[in-house]
């Protein structure tokens, strides 16, 4: 278990903080040391072998704890990636399931759907054949407007639409290249 973001966040910027503080007393420090070596090569006798020691001993004391808070900052860095990801890692867990659940509840009413549409074109299909096959029986084609033969008397026409199966499964087809493919 990791411990909250916002809480290695604010631990993140006090050691952030803690390291820019180490390296400008570090850089202070420096510029003293540098300072006393200079007056003391132009002969100022106010700097004195233990002043700047003891600065050149500044310098190198506070060195020491710049790696160790570097190598802190690194440590919150991983522990902030770690609990970023659990956390996506949680979001993810949680949302992308109901997602795919809703993706297969929809392929499952279309394919209902396309069960009932079967069907009913089955139904259709039957009427059709039925009734295409009265015509010239017990019904004339081309005696009214209304019913007429094509040419080579293949189609019959009722107010002027074919009588004839609806191609169910083309329409499908179409359909789903349309959606899914962006094709007309």
């Amino acid at each position: 278990m990791t411990r909250p973001i916002e809480k290695i966040e604010a631990d993140q910027a006090a050691a952030h903080a803690a390291q820019q503080a180490a390296v400008e007393a570090k850089r202070v420090a420096t510029e003293f040391a540098k300072d006393l070596r200079a007056r003391a090569r132009k002969g100022d006798t106010t700097v004195t072998a233990a002043a700047l020691a003891e600065a050149e001993h500044a310098v190198e004391f506070l060195e020491l704890p710049l790696e160790s808070k570097l190598e802190a900052i690194q440590a919150l860095n991983a522990e902030h990636v770690l609990a970023f990801t659990e956390a996506w890692a949680d979001e993810v867990s949680a949302t992308e399931p109901g997602l795919r659940a809703d993706i297969e509840a929809k392929v499952t009413n279309a394919v209902e759907a396309m069960r009932l549409a079967s069907e009913a074109q089955e139904t259709h299909g039957a009427y059709c054949q039925a009734r295409w096959g009265e015509v010239g029986r017990t019904v004339s084609a081309d005696v009214t407007p209304r019913v007429r033969r094509s040419a080579v008397g293949l189609h019959v026409y009722v107010d002027g639409k074919v009588l004839a199966q609806v191609p169910v499964a083309n329409r499908l087809d179409q359909a789903l290249l349309k959606y899914f493919l962006g094709r007309p």
